[in-house]
């Protein structure tokens, strides 16, 4: 199995992302009546008698609380924030960046609301310069993610793949307009 089919997205009961584990753990919770399936992946388990379609995501069916943790700062978890695109021309890059918004010549800080995933063409072009200095704009501001699912095999992918299960302030707060919009 390649490294996109091994792993499964565990999803809590109220499909907030928890973790992602491999194929083992997740066909565990299913059989054992802990999890259902939400979506599968095109793979197959063959055993002697049958063939098991292997999941891509499954839901856990008991509330799991977890207390909030602030996601960790680091280069990973920027490039999987900005899931590897470049933050000036919005091109998706196997070879990102790290660029401050704010340079550090300039007391620009090193943490989540300073730092975006860039090209190297665009972190080149703006150098030690501000972004009205060096005249390039932000694809989107940054911010510090509410939740991150850190993982070594937290692929490109895989987050595209799981895309959906991820929740995106601006989508949140699109749903809850339509629904008060509907209600009034």
């Amino acid at each position: 199995m390649d490294g996109d089919s091994s792993s499964v997205l565990l999803l809590n009961s109220t499909f907030e992302p928890l973790t992602i584990i491999n194929v083992r753990r997740a066909l565990k919770l299913l059989f054992t009546k802990k999890a259902h399936p939400v979506e599968d992946s095109p793979y197959y388990l063959s055993t002697v008698k049958a063939k098991i379609r292997i999941p891509s995501v499954i839901q856990i069916l008991y509330y799991v609380k977890r207390p909030y943790s602030r996601p960790k700062f680091s280069k990973k978890s920027v490039f999987l924030r900005d899931n590897y695109q470049c933050q000036y021309c919005g091109k998706y890059t196997n070879k990102p960046t790290l660029d401050h918004v704010i340079p550090r010549s300039k007391n620009g800080t090193n943490d989540w609301h300073n730092v975006v995933t860039a090209c190297p063409d665009c972190n080149n072009k703006k150098g030690n310069r501000t972004l009205k200095e060096a005249g390039m704009t932000l694809v989107k501001p940054p911010s510090e993610p509410k939740h991150m699912i850190y993982s070594t095999i937290l692929t490109p992918a895989n987050i595209k793949r799981w895309e959906k299960y991820f929740y995106h302030k601006e989508k949140i707060q699109k749903a809850l307009t339509s629904l008060s919009s509907a209600t009034v």
